[in-house]
């Protein structure tokens, strides 16, 4: 039974993010890729903290619908953001470099998301990615980028 809920978790959240992507990139043309870029990170940042100190399913449930709305404002738009950044010849080394340094921080993160929920429960795990996301935001308003 269990499993059937976790495929119905990520099922709504797929749903979410396919509903909202199109707007959220109409969004990032209308007022600018940074701020949308920020706005994701924000709301990364408040459902990481809302799954750390989740009590019930209920709100697992609701979170998993919010989580699609900062899926659907952070995947495709930092890639649209750096075909606004870069010129037209070097986007490919550009999207590739991309690409290849968010895989390649991506397993360091889980190693560490792990070792914290392991270690200190998962706020801490949740507290640590969502204080990540803070920054990221935080970075992209200060940055000239």
């Amino acid at each position: 039974m269990a499993s059937r809920l976790v495929a119905l978790a990520y099922f709504t959240f797929n749903v979410t993010f396919s509903v909202f992507a199109v707007p959220a990139g109409v969004l990032s043309d209308r007022i600018g890729r940074r701020k949308v870029l920020v706005l994701g990170y924000l709301i990364f940042a408040a459902i990481y903290l809302g799954f750390g100190m989740a009590r019930s399913s209920a709100w697992i449930w609701v979170l998993f619908v919010i989580y699609g709305l900062y899926y659907a404002t952070t995947e495709g738009i930092p890639r649209a953001y750096i075909a606004d950044l870069v010129p037209a010849g070097q986007r490919g080394m550009a999207m590739g470099t991309y690409n290849a340094l968010t895989g390649l921080a991506t397993l360091p993160a889980s190693l560490m998301a792990g070792a914290l929920g392991q270690a200190f429960g998962p706020l801490a795990a949740f507290g640590t990615g969502a204080a990540c996301a803070l920054l990221a935001a935080l970075l992209l308003v200060v940055s000239r980028i």
